[in-house]
């Protein structure tokens, strides 16, 4: 009896994929939804949302190699596996996402707001809350259910339903049962919340920190 080979989506880091853009080696496909793109993504990439995501009709790229990333890889890992299924060869993902991408330095383009329009916008976080995160890249790919996950990581179905809804952040015990059953890195979870808090900060006092506090001097 012959064993189907089971295929796995190679994955690249966010070093490798700007060396190959600068060379202009490979097609950049973002898997992320429309309002996530707009908000901020990485020069060059064209989008391509997971929702509307259809391998059959995905074209075949003879010349250049196709990378796919969304925020944290888990989308982009997603969709690679449609196209190796569906016979498409030489696309690889992005592990770590924009995520990944921004933590390593490179650039990315944001919405620019109008001056006028700038103060009344209501802030949109460029860096994801956990929630979003657990859902669009772990949930919802994965077809698991906020109880399901709540009986499997040994909390109670609050404590999920309240980090997805934002108004409670990852503990250390939260992050360390995530990354135990999802097998990610034991900070990731604390780093996702970390960074969104960060900026959500820098949104609401940021400009009143930089008017009161001066930046110490070697004189002093």
């Amino acid at each position: 009896m012959t064993k189907r080979k089971k295929m796995e989506v190679e994955s690249v880091d966010a070093a490798t994929v700007q060396g190959w853009l600068d060379r202009d080696e490979i097609i950049l496909v973002d898997v992320r939804e429309t309002s996530e793109f707009d908000q901020e993504h990485i020069p060059g990439a064209m989008l391509l949302p997971m929702s509307k995501f259809d391998p059959e009709l995905f074209p075949t790229v003879q010349d250049k190699k196709v990378v796919l990333h969304c925020a944290v890889g888990k989308r982009s890992e997603s969709a690679g596996k449609m196209l190796l299924n569906e016979g498409h060869t030489g696309a690889v993902h992005m592990a770590g996402g924009i995520v990944a991408w921004k933590a390593a330095g490179y650039a990315t383009e944001v919405q620019i707001m109008p001056p006028g329009e700038l103060e009344a916008e209501k802030f949109v976080a460029l860096c994801p809350p956990p929630g979003h995160v657990l859902k669009q890249e772990y949930l919802d790919p994965l077809k698991i259910s906020q109880a399901g996950l709540a009986d499997k990581i040994g909390v109670s179905d609050d404590v999920i339903r309240d980090l997805m809804s934002g108004s409670v952040a990852v503990s250390v015990e939260l992050s360390l049962r995530l990354a135990r059953y999802f097998s990610t890195a034991a900070d990731f979870w604390i780093h996702l919340q970390i960074e969104h808090d960060l900026e959500a900060a820098r949104h609401k006092i940021g400009e009143r920190i930089r008017r009161e506090v001066t930046p110490r001097t070697a004189s002093e």
